[in-house]
């Protein structure tokens, strides 16, 4: 059985063959090339079909992925509300460690961090300016199909792709 590249080797070797003086070769090349076009055919719809499969897998995938992605939060939302709920009671009891032999637990004292009341009334020296340079890709596309010569920039085709519908 062949390959689909192996077809398409044949036929692109049959097209170049078909510019021939000699009436009969030439048919005998058309019917081949039609068979042929006929088995690439077939093969184009198996690999099509193949692709179709593995996106079924896909779909199950993702869908398995945010099943278990759900599954995950609710644990670790879970878990966090077990050590606040420890946490509430050592501080409610003065409880500040609890020892037994396969662990240790401790009350730490939370970490100083910054409050910031109000954004506005910081010095200017305190606060940090982002500023983000991205060329607008759309608009350069459209200028360089206008004609307009943009220095830095110019114009690709993408690689093509299969669609099916």
């Amino acid at each position: 059985m062949s390959k689909l590249y192996e077809v398409a080797a044949q036929y692109r070797e049959l097209e170049d063959q078909l510019d021939t003086d000699d009436a009969s070769l030439a048919e005998a090349i058309r019917d081949t090339l039609e068979a042929i076009g006929g088995e690439f055919n077939d093969k184009a719809q198996a690999v099509v079909h193949i692709g179709l499969n593995i996106d079924a897998d896909c779909a199950a995938l993702d869908k398995e992925i945010d099943r278990l992605k759900q599954r995950k939060a609710s644990l670790v939302n879970r878990n966090d509300n077990l050590r606040e709920y420890l946490r509430v009671n050592m501080v409610k009891t003065g409880i500040n460690k609890i020892s037994c032999p396969l662990f240790t637990i401790t009350l730490a004292l939370g970490r100083e961090v910054a409050v910031i009341d109000v954004e506005s009334d910081l010095p200017d020296d305190l606060v940090t300016v982002k500023t983000v340079i991205a060329p607008n890709k759309a608009e350069i596309l459209k200028l360089l199909k206008a004609g307009e010569v943009i220095p830095g920039a110019h114009i690709e085709r993408s690689q093509s792709t299969v669609r099916i519908k």
